[in-house]
């Protein structure tokens, strides 16, 4: 049976949330664990606004390797090519100074200083351009506006794993669907890859290998090729780990000792250098509840704790 097209993960109304929200801000900057949904929310939105025929233009940096590339990987976005010896900013700044479009800058964490650079001189210099980015981290230039894409809640998790699953030719009960939500977090990455694994699997299967320590990394493979990233829940993972600092990845790990929620207090009595926890929220590592607590999403506690108990050598 061949695979039906991806079902859409975020509602529409959360679409026409952020599209007010851009329209009013001009700066928009979609942040989130890898896998989450950033990047397919800002490619419906510049959907829905090329459908106005407004101008679109949308640069995708995962392959972009150093911050400084970043104003000739957008000048090559939109058709021109900087004279030598020119300023490459200054030059997608003439093109873009008159638009009243949308550009759309995807997957900015790994060259973040380069985007934050560009951005903060085309919102100066363009007053009708929108600029909406997506990044693990915020961009941290004025007038941002951040937008945090959250997990699934429970519900449509299990509704999305079973759309995914009857694609790839796959029957899943719902009581199925609800055990195994519960263990994918709401997490749009995890769900499919949960799906497609079920070609193989059973339920059960597949159940007991996601309840096991470091079962999901085990199992959640077999995702489609493009991004790179996002082959593997391991990969995906590691990429925000590669991108945080020494004291950053220690605290990741240490925090994984927490079964559940858990407090600011707690995190300075427990771990005498615990500062790096608002980096780690800032980050999209750890989660801010409204509540006043915080939680490491699964995936990030399973691989903090194969690196505390020293398992994680082989993990990046």
């Amino acid at each position: 049976m061949a695979a039906l097209p991806e079902p859409d993960v975020l509602p529409e109304p959360e679409l026409g949330a952020l599209s007010e929200r851009l329209a009013a801000t001009r700066l928009v900057t979609l942040t989130g664990p890898g896998g989450i949904g950033k990047s397919r929310l800002a490619a419906r939105l510049a959907e829905s606004t090329r459908c106005t025929g407004a101008p679109v233009h949308r640069v995708d940096f995962s392959g972009c390797p150093d911050a400084a590339l970043v104003p000739y990987t957008v000048a090559a976005e939109l058709h021109t090519a900087p004279a030598p010896g020119t300023d490459p900013v200054r030059a997608v700044l003439d093109l873009l100074a008159d638009s009243r479009g949308l550009l759309v800058l995807d997957t900015c964490e790994h060259v973040l200083t380069g985007c934050a650079y560009l951005v903060g001189r085309l919102h100066d210099s363009c007053p009708g351009l929108r600029i909406l980015t997506t990044s693990r981290r915020p961009l941290g230039v004025p007038d941002e506006d951040r937008v945090e894409v959250p997990p699934l809640p429970r519900d449509r998790t299990a509704g999305l794993l079973q759309e995914h699953a009857a694609s790839y030719g796959v029957e899943l009960p719902g009581c199925w669907a609800g055990r195994l939500a519960g263990q994918l977090d709401g997490d749009p990455l995890s769900t499919l890859l949960a799906a497609r694994s079920l070609r193989q699997l059973t339920a059960r299967q597949l159940h007991a290998a996601l309840g096991a320590p470091g079962g999901r990394f085990a199992v959640l493979t077999d995702g489609p090729g493009d991004p790179a990233r996002h082959r593997t829940l391991l990969q995906a993972v590691e990429w925000s780990h590669e991108l945080c600092s020494r004291a950053e990845r220690l605290l990741w790990a240490q925090l994984s000792a927490f079964t559940g929620e858990f407090t600011a207090e707690q995190v300075r009595t427990v771990f005498p250098d615990g500062s790096s926890l608002a980096s780690l929220v800032s980050s999209s590592v750890v989660h801010a509840r409204g509540d006043g607590t915080y939680r490491l999403p699964l995936a990030h506690r399973e691989y903090g704790k194969l690196r505390l108990a020293g398992l994680g050598d082989g993990l990046g």
